[in-house]
Parts: C-alpha cells; structure tokens; sequence
C-alpha cells in the first residue's frame, strides 16, 4: 500500500493510520495540519505479533507537519509501536505540542525486554518548535524511543527548540526512554533545547551510542551497561560547516538553519553575593544547561559577569535553575536596568542596547539568584 501526495487537514482525530500487520507500506510526500490528534501512526503496542500482526518494512518519508494534536495536545507528530526496518526520512514537522517522532514501546515492562523491535532508522528529518510550552506537555522529545532495538538507528536530524522557553527541565532533544537500547545517535544538529540534548538516564537502557553530534549544551552520561558518547562536538556558540550543511538537508524540501550566536560571556569571570553548597558563579558560564549557580537566599542577592572589557550587549538569555528559579528582578548593566517580573525561563531572552562591561542580575526583595546559563550577545 502507498499514500503519496495527499492532504490531511481539519481532522477530528489522526491522519493516515497503518494498523498492526502493516507490511511493505509507505505515506510519503504528503501534508498533515489542523488534526485533533497526530499526523502518522504505524503499527500496534503488541512486542511479540504472530507473523501476519508483525510491522515490517514501512516508510514514512517527505512528508510535511505541522500545527497537529489540536485538541488531543498528549498526541505525537509520527508514532510507531514494535516495529521492524522501519525508516522515518527527510520529513519536517514543526509547531507541535508534545513530541515529534516515536519509535517503540515498552518501559520497563518484563515482556517488552524481547520483542520484534529492530533496525529502524530515523533519518534526515527537521524538527522545530516542538513540546510547545504553552501545551503544558512534559517527559517527551523531539525524537523518543522506547524498548531494546538493535540496528536501529537516529542520524542526521535538525532539531531546533524543543520546550524553548521552559520554567523547568523539560523537553529533550533526543530522548533514549526506559528501556531504550541498542541504538545509535549520530550526526545529528540539535539546538536550543529546553532540557538535555540527549538523554538515556535509566540504567537498564544498555548499549546506546550518541557520536559525532553538535549541540549547543552539554549533557550528564548515557546511562545504562556499555552506553558510551564519543566525538560529539558539545557547549557550541556557532554552528561549524558541516553542522550547517546537515541541518540545511533536513526536512521534506530542506531549509533554514538558526545559526547560534557568539558568547560573550562564555571568557567572563563570574561572582555572587553567597553560594549556597557547590552552585558556584561559574557554572552559569560553562555552557552546561544542566548545571546551576545558587546563592543563599537573602535580600537583594545577585550574580554577575566582567566581560574583561566594554562590549557592546544586544541580547542576554537568562536560563533559570528550575528547582529554585529567580524571580522578579533586574539585569543591570553600565547603561542602565531591566526589570523582568515573574520567574526566570528557559530561556527569559531581553534585547539591551548597552555599552558595558559588567551585567549583574539583582533580586529585587528578598531570594535566591539561581541559574542554569547566562548567555550574553552582540
């Protein structure tokens, strides 16, 4: 069976649906928008099918994306149960409010730890502006897998604002849930995430692989027996080359790549008026949205940045440390104050205009300054 050049629009519930027993089936180079549920859903929640219920060999490949899980907001963009040489390729999905692409199933059910997942690959495709914040949906990711699936296979993926302006740690890049093992991450560009570029946290995930990947953070350790990360170009503040070029080609048709900005801050010296435990000044600067600065809570409490001379500041990102965010108060620089009400985001961005040397974020009453990253941009 073959869905080619079809549009999927103003639906009360999901789009094109291969149902368990699915074989040697493709949905290609067709459109999904406005639909209550999600665009693309293969196969069935059963690890070990009969022969004739078993998913084989389908294709989701130069499809388009957007705007779907309307009313059913928990609804992923592609999903597929216990599959087998499946290959999702070169489509774009983008405006979407919980995950992108699934691929599994299982957790950390006894009867998922064998079953026919396999050699699937998730390749090629541009993925932006997904677990949308205002959906209010958490534990997802722009990629998210589940159950053991050798040979499988995530690479050459754009991944661009994944829970992008978060209050929390929330919304992965590529997310290795649960039982997910025996995959391999490679050679994909992700950016501006909300939480972990990559994240294997359980320890009975095994043998996973993340490698030659560029990201603009830096994430903990894959998790899990003989789970390694090697060669991945991690804490970048300009795409290189080929990193660009691999974005570039992503998607249903290709196209445009944020490129990241120049950090000023990045070869500051950090200060804060106290420091509670081990959240040093420091680790708001290392590039690292996973680590945090804390001071003790107190009045008027800051954190501050000597950019080691006077640079002209267009742009500051204040990443908040989402276990004790700040809140309610001021960037301060050499030409003037800001004052940001409410609590820090992930990231609270705030266009300046300012010669200055120095940028101190200030509670205005009493609290803690608590930060993932600060970010500074000419």
């Amino acid at each position: 069976m073959s869905i080619e050049n079809t549009r999927f629009t103003h639906l009360g519930g999901a789009g094109a649906i291969l149902e368990a027993g699915t074989k040697d089936s493709s949905v290609t180079r067709s459109s999904f928008s406005d639909l209550s549920s999600g665009a693309v859903y293969v196969g069935d929640t059963e690890p070990m099918p009969g022969a004739e219920l078993a998913g084989e060999r389908n294709t989701v490949a130069y499809n388009t994306i957007s705007r779907t899980g309307v009313e059913y907001t928990d609804a992923v963009g592609i999903w597929a149960g216990y599959e087998a040489e499946l290959t999702v390729d070169h489509n774009s999905l983008d405006h979407l409010p919980y995950s992108g692409i699934s691929v599994g199933w299982g957790w950390n059910q006894t009867e998922a730890q064998k079953s026919v997942l396999r050699d699937n690959k998730v390749t090629n495709n541009r993925i932006t502006d997904v677990m949308e914040v205002a959906q209010q949906q958490h534990d997802g990711g722009a990629i998210y897998t589940q159950g053991a699936q050798p040979g499988t296979v995530l690479s050459g993926n754009y991944i661009n604002r994944s829970a992008y302006g978060n209050t929390e740690r929330d919304g992965n890049g590529i997310y290795l849930d649960e039982q997910s093992s025996h995959i391999t991450v490679e050679k994909n560009v992700i950016t501006r995430i909300g939480y972990k570029w990559v994240s294997n946290w359980a320890d009975y995930g095994i043998e996973n692989t993340a490698r030659g990947n560029w990201t603009d953070t830096a994430a903990p350790a894959l998790g899990g027996r003989g789970s390694v990360m090697t060669d991945n170009r991690t804490g970048l503040d300009r795409l290189p080359a080929e990193a660009l070029a691999v974005a570039a080609r992503a998607g249903s048709r290709g196209g445009p790549v944020e490129q990241l900005r120049t950090d000023l801050a990045r070869t500051g010296t950090a200060t804060q008026s106290s420091t509670e435990g081990t959240a040093t000044a420091e680790l708001a600067l290392d590039a690292d949205t996973n680590t945090d600065t804390r001071t003790l809570s107190e009045q008027g409490a800051w954190w501050q940045v000597d950019l080691g001379g006077v640079r002209h500041v267009r742009q500051v990102e204040v990443w908040n440390n989402s276990a004790s965010a700040t809140g309610d108060f001021d960037v301060v620089t050499d030409g003037g104050t800001v004052h940001v009400s409410g609590k820090a985001l992930r990231p609270t961005v705030i266009d300046l205009d300012s010669r200055t040397r120095t940028l101190k974020i200030v509670t205005t009453g009493t609290g803690r300054v608590a930060l993932s990253q600060v970010l500074i941009h000419s």
